[in-house]
């Protein structure tokens, strides 16, 4: 099979380097990578939200439910926004900043 071959799969990358670029900076492109990373990293589904609805959520919530202050993206500071989770259940907590979810762990 072609796809186990590293040489293979290091041609495809290359090939198809245009076409990742510009999916990855679409809305669906960025929301398939952050949903992906709150699943490495143990967020799981609970009863009120499904991924789709707290991306939504994540997407659009502009402020600390916390302490308030208004939420930044980019680079991480102490305003960024984070998804605060149990990290023994993986239950979704809050939207909060990077401050706040530093202090809750």
């Amino acid at each position: 099979m072609p796809y186990k071959d590293p040489d293979y799969m290091k041609k495809y990358c290359q090939r198809n380097k245009e076409h990742r670029k510009e999916y990855y900076n679409t809305y669906f492109g960025k929301k398939s990578i952050t949903i992906s990373k709150w699943r490495q990293r143990g967020v799981i589904e609970t009863d009120y939200y499904t991924f789709d609805e707290l991306y939504e959520a994540y997407l659009y919530h502009p402020d600390c439910e916390e302490c308030g202050v208004t939420l930044t993206t980019g680079k991480r500071c102490s305003t960024s926004k984070c998804l605060d989770h149990d990290h023994t259940t993986g239950i979704f907590r809050n939207i909060l900043c990077h401050s706040c979810n530093s202090k809750r762990r």
